[in-house]
C-alpha cells in the first residue's frame, strides 16, 4: 500500500501562464486561492509559514495559494500576510466548516496506540525530520500544479477521515491510500529532488520529494525505497519505490 500526501508551501514570482490553478476550497483540509493586485513581486505568509505565490497573466496580478490544516478551526479566519516593496498588507479569508467521515481502526500492535518512552523518542525525532522535509523550499520551477497518480489504481481510502485507534482519537488521515500488489513500482507526480527518506515508526518506509518552489509530496508504507537522499530525477517517469502489500 502506498499513501500519498501533497503539501503546497511556497512559490515566488512564477509565471502562471499554462499552470492550472487548484480549486478554491476554504475549508479545514482545503486550499486557499486568493487573487491579489500588486505592482511589485510578493511574498505571502500564514502563521509565519510561506505560501505559494504565482504571477498571473495580467499586469499586477498575483495568485496566493495556501493549504489549510485539517485541524484548522473553521470559526477562526485564515489570515494571509503579504509583503512587497509597496507595503505589508493583511487579507482575511472566511472559512466554511466541513464534515469528514469517522473511521474506527483496531490495531493489534498497542505501541501504535500508546507508545512507550523509547518509541516516543523515536517518534519525536522522526516528526522533526518530517516537518523539515515538508517545509523544504527550493528555487526550482515547475510547469504544472496537476499531479499524476503514483499508481494507476482506485483509491482504497480517502483524505481527511477522523481516525480512532482502538477507540482513541488520533490525527486525521492526511493523505490518500492507493492499494496495489506488493512490489508494484511507484512513480511520483512530478520531477523533483529526494529531500528525506527512511523507515519511520508510524509510516514505514517513507520518501519525501521536493518538486520545486515549495511543492513537496510524501509517500508512505513502501515495501522498498529505490532512491537516495539528494537524488534528482524525473520521478514521474522513474520509479522511487515499490508498494507494500495490503
Amino acid at each position: 500500500m502506498v499513501k500519498t500526501v501533497s503539501f503546497a508551501c511556497l512559490i515566488l514570482g512564477t509565471l502562471l501562464q499554462a499552470v492550472e490553478l487548484p480549486k478554491h476550497q476554504p475549508t479545514p483540509g482545503g486550499i486557499i486561492v486568493k487573487k491579489v493586485l500588486a505592482k511589485h513581486k510578493l511574498s505571502a505568509f500564514h502563521d509565519q509559514k510561506r505560501l505559494m505565490v504565482l504571477k498571473g497573466d495580467k499586469p499586477d496580478e498575483y495568485y496566493v495559494i495556501g493549504g489549510i490544516h485539517l485541524n484548522q478551526n473553521a470559526d477562526k479566519p485564515y489570515i494571509i500576510d503579504l509583503s512587497s516593496a509597496e507595503a505589508i498588507k493583511h487579507y482575511t479569508v472566511t472559512l466554511k466548516d466541513k464534515a469528514y467521515q469517522k473511521q474506527y481502526i483496531t490495531l493489534k500492535n498497542r505501541q501504535h496506540v500508546s507508545p512507550n518512552q523509547k518509541n516516543l523518542q523515536r517518534i519525536h525525532s522522526e516528526k522533526k525530520r518530517s516537518l523539515a522535509a515538508l517545509g523544504h523550499y527550493s528555487s526550482k520551477k515547475f510547469d504544472s500544479l496537476v499531479l499524476i497518480k503514483p499508481l494507476d489504481v482506485p483509491l482504497s481510502d480517502d483524505y481527511g477521515k477522523r481516525r480512532y485507534f482502538n477507540n482513541q482519537p488520533r490525527k486525521p488521515h492526511s493523505g490518500v491510500d492507493l492499494a496495489a500488489p506488493e512490489g508494484t513500482p511507484i512513480k511520483a507526480p512530478l520531477a523533483g529532488e529526494i529531500v528525506e527518506l527512511g523507515n519511520f515508526f508510524f509510516n514505514g518506509n517513507v520518501v519525501y520529494i521536493d518538486h520545486g518552489l515549495g511543492l513537496v509530496t510524501m509517500y508512505c508504507h513502501l515495501s522498498e525505497i529505490d532512491v537516495k537522499k539528494g537524488q534528482l530525477g524525473n520521478f514521474s517517469q522513474q520509479q522511487y519505490g515499490r508498494s507494500q502489500a495490503v
